[in-house]
């Protein structure tokens, strides 16, 4: 038999979990738990999601729905610049996701460190990969920002949480149209004033972390959230500094008023980073600036 201990350790938030061992309790929201935890198995460590909601007499409720939704949005997406989904399951009335660790925090904690433009091009380049993989897969995200982009040991970022995404092929209800989710410092102009978004809005919010990663600040702020949105939909895009200013027209391009002015996918705004970064790193061609915007601008006109 197993030491009060032990089975202590197996508890994660009421959910008894008899394969993996609780080591340290890592959050708590308004929806779930997460724990770090080690597979008893395998004997890695692991991130254990774990919902406090419960099933009602009409079925399962929204907040476990949009549990749910978050799994099967991920299951199916293999891509290295997507968080690896390892298990899922229901026990106690809890639903469990289990999900790799990422023991370099998140994006935020590495901007704080100073990164170098090149650099701030390639983590986007990555994380308009991982845009692009979604998108394939009928999925937004709608909640795109520094602290949902985590870091490998390998250095490698992967885009988390989609418990705001939204899938085309599922109709859970979960938001009324016209609800404004997301965080208003990433939103694109279309989604803080409850339009219908497509790609298009995950890549502006992209754009909003570029500028943020190159210029070391936002590029809109005010005093309250709905100004915020206001800065989005009508003030001007922000130059960045003098000697990062050859990142200007990327910025441009992604942060453009109008959807019909951004890149058209993922894989468009992919390749205008990667052009970037190479030229930063002294490829051969022309200039950042000329390159990064031919790119840019191509994606778009193939959108419209």
């Amino acid at each position: 038999h197993k030491s009060l201990a032990a089975l202590d350790a197996q508890n994660f938030a009421g959910a008894h979990l008899r394969r993996y061992r609780r080591i340290e309790h890592l959050a708590k929201g308004s929806v779930s738990d997460l724990f770090l935890a080690e597979s008893e198995a395998a004997g890695s460590l692991v991130v254990l999601k774990v919902t406090r909601a419960v099933r009602k007499d009409s079925g399962v409720d929204q907040s476990m729905q949009r549990f749910l939704q978050e799994f099967e949005i991920v299951k199916d997406v293999r891509h290295a610049n997507v968080v690896r989904i390892y298990d899922l399951g229901i026990t106690d009335d809890h639903l469990y996701i289990v999900m790799e660790y990422f023991a370099r925090g998140d994006l935020r904690k590495r901007m704080s460190q100073g990164l170098t433009t090149r650099e701030c091009l390639l983590y986007a380049r990555d994380l308009a990969l991982a845009l692009q993989a979604i998108h394939r897969a009928g999925i937004l995200h709608r909640d795109l920002k520094p602290g949902n982009a985590m870091l490998r040991d390998d250095r490698s970022v992967a885009l988390i949480d989609f418990g705001l995404a939204k899938a085309r092929a599922l109709e859970l209800e979960i938001t009324d149209s016209g609800l404004i989710f997301g965080t208003p410092h990433y939103m694109s102009p279309e989604q803080g004033h409850g339009k219908p978004i497509d790609e298009r809005s995950d890549l502006y919010s992209l754009g909003v972390m570029l500028y943020e990663m190159v210029a070391g600040s936002k590029p809109y702020d005010a005093d309250n959230p709905m100004a915020i949105l206001y800065c989005h939909a009508k003030s001007p895009i922000p130059r960045l500094p003098a000697d990062r200013a050859a990142v200007q027209p990327v910025v441009d391009a992604l942060l453009a008023k109008s959807a019909a002015d951004r890149p058209a996918s993922g894989a468009a705004a992919a390749s205008a980073f990667g052009e970037a970064a190479f030229f930063l790193a002294g490829g051969r061609g022309a200039s950042v600036t000329g390159a990064a915007a031919s790119v840019v601008m191509e994606g778009s006109r193939h959108g419209s």
